[in-house]
């Protein structure tokens, strides 16, 4: 994996990503004999801005991506 230095908000980010990349079983590289489902471009994307978004203190909880009830 990337091995960058710091401790910028983008570096935190990244090793956030990469580990919950790792509890939900997601790899950045093809190796579905090993378990693991390849992250696409959607998820590494967007998984990352949530993680840089907690990083800077604005976390949206789940509870508010939610639609509301009508």
């Amino acid at each position: 994996m990337l091995n960058p230095s710091g401790d910028g908000p983008e570096i935190v980010a990244l090793a956030l990503l990469e580990r919950v990349a790792r509890s939900e079983g997601r790899h950045f590289e093809r190796k579905p004999e090993e378990g693991f489902t390849t992250a696409d471009r959607k998820w590494i994307l967007d998984t990352y801005f949530e993680c840089f978004q907690a990083v800077k203190g604005h976390r949206v909880t789940p509870s508010a991506l939610k639609e509301p009830n009508l």
